[in-house]
């Protein structure tokens, strides 16, 4: 199991995103830690995170998707429980 951070920027104002955000309650584990990103525990790539959320985005809407590392993560000001979710899944 790994754990990425997804960002996302949502360019269509007035569009639902439901499937989209439906979809990444989909991964093993989720923390909603930032307005526009999402840390998400699953198995496999950051390539197979992003196909899997690929498919709910509209045209023009941005998305990364990187894989959080114990030995390379850095982080300020989060909340404690993004904290403990960051610490959880990297360790």
């Amino acid at each position: 199991m790994a754990a990425f951070l997804v960002a996302y920027d949502l360019r269509r104002p007035g569009c639902q995103y439901d499937d989209f955000l439906a979809r990444l309650e989909d991964f093993h584990s989720t923390c909603h830690g930032l307005d526009a990103g999402c840390f998400v525990a699953a198995d496999g790539t950051a390539d197979e995170v992003r196909n899997a959320l690929t498919p709910h985005l509209h045209p023009g809407d941005g998305l990364i998707v990187t894989a959080l590392t114990p030995d390379d993560a850095s982080w300020t000001g989060l909340e404690p429980e993004v904290r403990r979710w960051i610490h959880t899944h990297l360790s």
